[in-house]
């Protein structure tokens, strides 16, 4: 065989082959990661004169375990965009008057209600993968909302996907774009890829109009909290675009809040009765001489 065909075998045979810089650009990683990976042996890799290279097929298939897990297949996880959010989203998913007062609270909070479900493997790791995410760049938005997510999808820590849905009455501070505080929390450990971009994008598209916001910030009960956001998410996957009001405006109480709130302000005004003044003791009379 001559030696231009030999070259031009070579040359085939590693059309397929990636360096390192070139499968960091291919996985949207930095070659520190990657390289990190690579000594763990964490990722498919071959050796040519010293140099690590990668077989682009070996990724492929490599990058599909990662996605699923290893009794599945990609074809078994739902379409994100397909899947019913009344799957993700029980009424237990949903905390209408959350106790944490910071940032780290609220994660704590939310990932707890998951694990109390039975709906996360492992707690601490992803209080940790969603620190790490928020350290990055805030998840708030304008209009009170955020959406937590963790930036690794370790599929064995995540027991089944799920929505947790936290409110705040009055606020967080979360680094919001416009700086103000936060009311709405949406955490969500989808597991897969192929569910989560889809479903982020849902979310957000659902929450655009600030009377959305603004009813799920009044409402009362779980339930119509859910109830809300299938009917808002409906309207989404059947394409219908909600008229956005220009100005938002603050929340309107259901008539339960406002009875409570009523009373509450009823009790705070009512007066404690003054303490009564002592009776003044009667003078003993003087024995007549």
């Amino acid at each position: 065989m001559r030696a231009s065909e030999l070259m031009a075998k070579k040359q085939g045979s590693d059309a397929q082959l990636l360096t390192i810089h070139e499968l960091a650009v291919y996985l949207h990683l930095d070659e520190a990661t990657v390289n990190k990976l690579v000594a763990n042996g964490k990722i498919p890799a071959i050796q040519l004169e010293r140099q690590w290279r990668f077989k682009k097929a070996a990724i492929d298939e490599w990058i599909e375990q990662q996605l699923v897990g290893d009794d599945e297949s990609f074809t078994d996880v739902p379409d994100g965009m397909k899947l019913p959010l009344e799957d993700l989203l029980p009424d237990q998913a949903i905390i209408t008057n959350m106790r944490a007062n910071t940032a780290l609270g609220v994660i704590e909070e939310l990932a707890a209600r998951a694990y109390t479900n039975g709906w996360l493997a492992d707690k601490p790791w992803f209080v940790g993968a969603v620190v790490e995410r928020e350290s990055l760049a805030s998840t708030a938005m304008e209009g009170g909302v955020a959406f937590l997510h963790t930036r690794a999808k370790d599929k064995g820590k995540i027991a089944r996907p799920f929505i947790i849905v936290g409110r705040s009455w009055t606020g967080i501070p979360f680094g919001a774009p416009d700086g103000n505080p936060t009311y709405l929390f949406f955490l969500l450990g989808l597991k897969y890829d192929r569910l989560h971009l889809p479903i982020l994008g849902r979310l957000a598209r659902a929450l655009r109009n600030p009377a959305t916001i603004a009813k799920l910030r009044s409402l009362s009960s779980p339930d119509q909290v859910r109830a809300l956001l299938l009917k808002e998410d409906a309207q989404v996957r059947a394409g219908v675009v909600p008229e956005i009001q220009a100005a938002a405006f603050k929340p309107k109480l259901d008539r339960t809040l406002r009875l409570r709130a009523i009373r509450r302000l009823q009790a705070a005004k009512k007066p404690e009765p003054e303490p009564a003044a002592p009776k003044a003791k009667k003078r003993a009379s003087k024995p007549k001489a």
